[in-house]
């Protein structure tokens, strides 16, 4: 899984340089109809899903609760992500995911490709289990 510049920065610069990378406060789970590459791009729009934010990985809970401790260089997400229907009027269909430090904005900090797309048509939920994300530094 592609870790964004951000990431990759925080991490060469903690370990090459002794500079403390600064934890996020929260972590944010957002959905996206295509690779969102390095910048986050091809975020499922409020225009089509209009209900649609970014989920709180922890659920309100402290911040390291959103996911699993790293092991062989992977976590796993350790929440259930129920997003709210999707109520616009054309299916939408979801290929990625990225892991945000902000509701709104924020900087991206990894992002992967879903195991196969899922399309939600409208009316429909969409759910991430406790266990679905994995997230890996290669």
């Amino acid at each position: 899984m592609p870790a964004s510049t951000y990431a990759a920065n925080a991490i060469l610069n903690h370990f090459l340089r002794g500079v403390a990378a600064v934890a996020p406060a929260r972590l944010y789970v957002s959905l996206h109809t295509a690779d969102p590459g390095n910048a986050g791009a091809s975020e499922v729009a409020t225009a089509a899903w209009p209900a649609y934010t970014r989920l709180d990985a922890a659920q309100g809970g402290p911040v390291a609760s959103g996911f699993t401790a790293a092991a062989g260089k992977a976590c796993t997400s350790a929440k259930e992500l129920l997003y709210a229907p999707h109520n616009g009027v054309a299916p939408i269909t979801v290929t990625h995911f990225a892991i945000w430090t902000d509701p709104l904005a924020g900087e991206m900090v990894f992002q992967g490709a879903l195991t196969a797309p899922k399309t939600l048509k409208p009316t429909d939920e969409c759910i991430i289990h406790a266990n679905d994300l994995d997230i890996e530094v290669n």
